[in-house]
């Protein structure tokens, strides 16, 4: 039951930071100055799963295997700090006033948004508008990122492995929790020939580096 109500939070994670929609910059927006909370979550690295398993195989393949990778991967790789520091120059770099948020994302106890939505907007699953007194500002920038393995699976056996990174980017306007912008950005990088390697597991280690570099790289051109 362990690794069930596991993925069962992620699952929740996954639907209330995603809006499932795709909002370009409002370029309005950028030309103003404002003070802008800067929220980013990373999460531990940890194996994912795609394709076709059942309860009793995700019993019977746990990852438990993997967790050496992903130990040493948020030893060697964590990237919390550079994207904090890569999102506060682009915000400042458009003349806006960073807060950082240093609070800890549980996607358990979120507030959803439940109120009522004007035609035309789209909005943040996720209530965000209590942030706006308790930090004084007037947005937030919220950034959820999933990361570490994703294990291809056809039934109860082991198809293929690849780094994995997930980004959620939301900029939110406080004053009703609607969208400025909104864009999810995955990618993988399958890794070929041996993944378990220990003590260092260089090839893992590497697949999930260029993963997340290659997914940084896609945020340094969002907010532009």
């Amino acid at each position: 039951m362990k690794n069930i109500s596991f993925y069962a939070v992620i699952a929740l994670l996954l639907m209330l930071v995603s809006c499932v929609v795709k909002v370009p910059m409002n370029e309005e927006y950028m030309k103003k100055p404002s003070r802008v909370g800067l929220f980013v979550n990373v999460s531990e690295p940890q194996k994912y799963r795609e394709g076709s398993q059942g309860l009793l195989d995700l019993a019977l393949t746990s990852g438990d295997k993997y967790q050496p990778v992903l130990n040493l991967a948020k030893k060697q790789l964590d990237p919390k700090q550079k994207l904090i520091d890569m999102y506060s120059d682009i915000l400042r770099s458009k003349g806006k006033e960073v807060v950082i948020i240093d609070e800890k994302f549980d996607p358990k106890n979120i507030q959803k948004f439940k109120d009522e939505k004007a035609e035309g907007k789209k909005y943040s699953n996720i209530d965000f508008r209590p942030l706006k007194d308790k930090y004084q500002i007037d947005e937030v920038a919220f950034v959820n990122l999933n990361w570490g393995l994703m294990i291809s699976y056809y039934s109860m056996i082991e198809t293929g492995r690849a780094g994995y990174a997930y980004f959620d980017n939301r900029l939110v306007n406080l004053s009703d929790n609607s969208l400025y912008f909104a864009n999810d950005n995955m990618k993988t990088i399958m890794i070929k020939g041996k993944w378990d390697g220990a003590p260092n597991y260089e090839n893992a280690i590497s697949k999930i580096s260029e993963t997340l570099n290659q997914a940084i790289e896609v945020e340094k051109n969002l907010y532009k």
